[in-house]
This record gives structure tokens, sequence and C-alpha cells, in this order.
């Protein structure tokens, strides 16, 4: 089979190069989350090229580049650092790069396409219906609802163009001959029209080692990566952790968001609060095996929270270490076992459960790690779920050919 995705993607060298040269973060999360599957379909013996629109140069233009890495073939398609222009260039580029592909690739193919991809995508489709191709979609998270706007008014021109980008992606749900969704929830909202679908939360390297690493740490560690941002509950996680009467604990935060000022004002407040940064994935993971406690505090009374899985919650599994975090609707009831939870979910909740937590002994805090280590790796790896992806493919491609 061969299989074009469309979307955020890139090997790990070139996002390590992209954290380097402007210190920010491509989107680590959502590049791995892809990444993960793409090489679980070429393990499973499929063809691969990727459609990526990663911002490579922090430069007005940036050309057009391929790279292969790992049998994957990586397309860059050139940028140029002016909103709407830059999603001219997105359409037709990738408009005449999915033309090239079909025209030089023999047998079963198909198209899968990230939705937040949303201009490299129009133009894809728009080659597929052209050449009678298979199109899938791959849904991540929310869409944002078509009335938000700003709230600086002044920026009118963006308000009415972001609207605009937003309704243009809840219509291209229905042009797809598939969907692939995160969470159950999503086919309810999204899936109007009650096209072919399949649910597949997130998935795991299966080429993970388990490796014992000595910890570099006197104190214990509570740590945090991914987006740090207001309403991933930071505020309540803040102010619980300051309230803990344990002298030897620190909590780690580690990545980008626009809540890093109030974040850095605590910091002032508490010594044991230390804000690490933006990191390559590597560092990330290395740190996540030396802590004591992984926790994701966002909260669960937010809609989103049913139209996302936390892709940090398949990461932190993987790393042998325990995982607290709050009760989200969009993990599955098979994953609880395997985790700690928050039962209460505000400042005096928050601090109980995680001094009931860190005062565990060592032992029974690495049995729950690895217990939830040896539930992804069975049953999550990603070679398990490019499987179940391929085979929804397979009836995708039938379908079409009648």
């Amino acid at each position: 089979m061969h299989i074009l995705f469309v979307g955020k993607c890139s090997p790990t060298h070139t996002i390590n190069s992209i954290i380097q040269k402007t210190g920010k973060n491509p989107g680590i999360q959502i590049v791995k989350f892809s990444r993960l599957i793409l090489e679980g379909f070429v393990h499973n013996n499929s063809q691969v090229n990727v459609l990526s629109n990663i911002v490579r140069e922090p430069a007005l233009f940036s050309r057009h580049h391929e790279e292969c890495f790992e049998e994957i073939h990586y397309t860059y398609l050139p940028t140029v650092q002016a909103p709407i222009v830059c999603q001219v260039f997105y359409i037709l580029s990738s408009f005449i790069y999915t033309i090239k592909w079909a025209l030089k690739t023999k047998g079963d193919k198909i198209i899968l396409c990230d939705i937040f991809a949303s201009s490299s995508s129009k133009g894809s489709v728009a080659a597929a219906k052209l050449l009678n191709i298979p199109k899938c979609m791959i849904l991540t998270d929310m869409i944002a609802p078509p009335v938000t706007i700003a709230k600086d008014t002044s920026k009118w021109w963006w308000n009415t163009f972001f609207k605009m980008r937003v309704r243009s992606q809840y219509n291209s749900i229905k042009q797809y001959d598939g969907l692939v969704f995160l969470t159950k929830y999503m086919n309810d909202k999204y899936n109007p029209l009650q096209k072919p679908y399949i649910v597949m939360e997130g998935s795991v390297d299966h080429k993970f080692k388990s490796q014992p690493i000595l910890p570099t740490h006197t104190s214990r560690i509570v740590m945090y990566a991914g987006a740090v941002e207001a309403e991933y509950g930071f505020d309540t996680l803040l102010k619980a952790f300051m309230e803990l009467p344990i002298k030897d604990v620190e909590l780690h935060i580690y990545g980008d968001g626009k809540f890093i000022k109030q974040l850095l004002a605590y910091q002032e407040q508490d010594a044991r609060i230390k804000y690490m940064g933006v990191v390559s994935n590597e560092e990330i993971i290395k740190a996540e095996q030396q802590a004591t406690l992984l926790v994701n505090p966002r909260l669960s009374n937010q809609e989103l929270v049913k139209y996302s899985f936390p892709s940090k919650t398949t990461e932190y599994m993987l790393s042998g270490t325990p995982v607290l975090t709050t009760k989200l609707c969009g993990i599955p009831e098979e994953y609880h076992p395997h985790l700690y939870t928050f039962d209460e979910e505000s400042v005096e909740g928050f601090k109980d459960k995680l001094l009931e937590t860190l005062s565990l002994s060592n032992a029974e805090l690495r049995q729950k790690g690895m217990d939830a280590q040896r539930f992804v790796l069975e049953n999550k790896s990603n070679i398990q779920q490019a499987q179940r992806i391929e085979q929804f493919f397979e009836e995708i491609i039938a379908n079409n050919r009648k």
C-alpha cells in the first residue's frame, strides 16, 4: 500500500535543528504522534511519503526541500512568512505534488490528511478528487468553534481569516472517505454524514527498550512536559504544589505557552518550582525516566477534553515512571488501572493527592510505572495501531472501487 500523509511531520534530527535555531517548540507532540504511526506503516511494508508544512527556517521564504529518513520520504512545502500568501502557496504546491506522487505510484494508494494542515490538505484533496484516489482525515484535537474571535477587535482582519479557516475545516470533513478519530466522542460531533471511522487514541514506539537510568537529583521530582497554558490547570497545580509541606521535592515544567510569565512569577515565590524551558524530545524522555512522578493537571470540566487524547499520557506511561492525571473522559477506561488520578480538581484536591502519592515508597511507585509501561508496549505500540489503521484503509480503498 502507498500512503501519502499531509500534515506536520519531520524526522527527529530536523525538529531538533528547528529548536536550536528558533528556541521554540515546532509542535513536538503532534510531530511525534504522526511520525510514530508512519513508522508503523513502514514496518508493515507500506510505502510512505510525507507532504509536510513544517517551517524549517526562521526566514521570510523557505524553499522546497526533500529528505529521506528510515524509509519515509519527506517533502517540505515552500513557505512564505505572510499568512494569506503562505496558504495559497500551500494549496498550489500540495496540489501539484500530490498529482506527481499519484502518477508515479502504482498499486493501491490512499491519502491521509491532518485536518489542521488545512491549506495543504485542500490542495491534496482537490488532486485526489481529480484522480479518484481515496482520502482519509485524521483529527487530533477539537476544532475551534466558528464563532471564536480574538478579544483584540483591532485585529478584525485576523478574526475574519480565522473564522473562515475554522469554518472551512468543519466543511472539509464531508469531503473525506474515512475518518480517524482520537476519541469516541469525536464521531458524534464531527461525523454528521456517518462516514466510516476508526478510533485510535495514540501509540508508543515499539523499539523502546527500558533501561535503568540512575537519578541525578537528590530531591524527588514531579514533572510536567507539554503546552504551558492557563486552561491546562497550571494555576491549580502550582498553588497546590506550593502548599506541600515537603522540602525535598521539586516541580519541573518543560514546554512553551502563554502561561510562562505567570509560571516564572510562581518560580520566584517558591524555589522548588523550576521552569526547564523547551528542549528536544530525547531530553524530555530522559527527564521523564529520572523523575519520581509525572503529572497532567488538565482540568476535566472543559468541553474540549472529550475531543482530545493527551499524547503525553502514552509517552509518560512508556517512561516507566508513574503518572498522576485528572480523570479526562478522552482517556479510555482500559488505561485507568495503570494511572494515579486526582480525586478532586481543586487546590486542596491536588495537594492531597500529591501528598498521598509522594508518600508511597520508591518500590511502589516503580511497580506502578512499570505496569503502565508494559500495558502500552503490549497494547498500544505504533505497529499495532498502524495495522488497525491499514486494515481500515483497505476497507476504504475497496469501497472506493465500487
